[in-house]
């Protein structure tokens, strides 16, 4: 009976090398979940920032294809042939005083460019100067306002009729212009990369929008984050007299010198958008052309470049 009991009682025990053992082999099997886990998260990390670096690519190629294409749509006035636009204020863009109505109104520039290293653009306040360059684009809106409004008394209106346009705060100042003509709300929009934001992943930059207020004036809006850098080139119709095609691509400076904007045909551009948050393990070895633009960051984010070239329909 007492062997019986002793041979029990050692049958039913852990030796010091069986514990051992099953640590170990607890231990591996602990570090394995732990690399599937860390596995899975980096993977997760890579796609998230793929899926929002695409998103972001796509959806500033959409917003800029569009207004490009816009640009320089006026109603029923050809903006070409002699016109009368009695209330347009004559100061260039690229004096602009912060604030003024007169952003909006010069509209015989339906696109203009300002370079990256141009502070004296004023009518963007929160323009990162690390960012690129910016875009203004003017056009009508494609909705026509019937003859009695409404209006907003400072809002900035065009009249269009086929050889005339009359620019106005509230309702027009013409009231009667002639058996053709339309109502529209002046759109202007200056895109550029902001000053970026702090979030727990650090400093973000921000793709921004100026755009008119009902007030007249510019006034700044942020978009999407992730793109850090804008780059910009006009396709100018160099023949005298022109022929409505590109001869070549110019960087804005070199329109601005010339006094072509009115002979931009089309617009080239590079967007370069950058993850959110830095990746663990990762680095952006990766040198981005953008034209004449080299950049090589050689840090912890994932990043994409997306180009694109627009004609400019009106």
């Amino acid at each position: 009976m007492h062997r019986s009991l002793k041979t029990r009682f050692i049958h039913n025990g852990w030796t010091l090398v069986e514990l051992l053992v099953a640590m170990t082999l607890s231990l591996l099997v602990v570090a394995g979940i732990g690399q599937i886990y860390l596995a899975a998260k980096r993977s997760y990390d890579i796609q998230t920032n793929l899926a929002q670096i695409q998103d972001v690519g796509r959806y500033v190629v959409d917003v800029l294809t569009q207004d490009i294409h816009m640009a320089g749509y006026w109603g029923l006035m050809d903006i070409n042939a002699p016109a009368n636009v009695p209330t347009k204020v004559p100061v260039p863009p690229d004096t602009c005083v912060s604030g003024s109505t007169a952003w909006g109104s010069m509209i015989d520039d339906r696109i203009f460019g300002v370079v990256n290293n141009d502070s004296s653009y004023d009518c963007i306040s929160s323009w990162s100067l690390t960012g690129g360059d910016a875009l203004v684009v003017r056009y009508a809106d494609p909705v026509d306002i019937p003859p009695t409004g409404p209006f907003t008394a400072t809002r900035l209106y065009i009249q269009t009729l086929p050889l005339q346009g009359n620019l106005s705060f509230g309702a027009p100042s013409v009231s009667s212009p002639g058996p053709v003509f339309s109502n529209h709300a002046v759109v202007a929009h200056a895109y550029y990369v902001a000053n970026p934001i702090v979030t727990d992943c650090g400093n973000v930059p921000v793709f921004a929008r100026e755009h008119l207020t009902k007030l007249g004036t510019p006034s700044s809006e942020s978009l999407v984050n992730g793109v850090e850098l804008l780059h910009f080139q006009y396709g100018v119709d160099t023949d005298s007299p022109a022929d409505g095609s590109v001869n070549q691509y110019l960087n804005a400076i070199y329109v601005t010198n010339g006094n072509l904007w009115n002979r931009v045909r089309a617009v080239r551009f590079w967007v370069l958008v950058r993850a959110n948050c830095q990746e663990s393990g990762y680095t952006d070895t990766a040198t981005y052309q953008l034209g004449d633009i080299t950049y090589s960051p050689g840090d912890h984010y994932r990043r994409a470049l997306y180009s694109s070239t627009v004609a400019l329909r009106n």
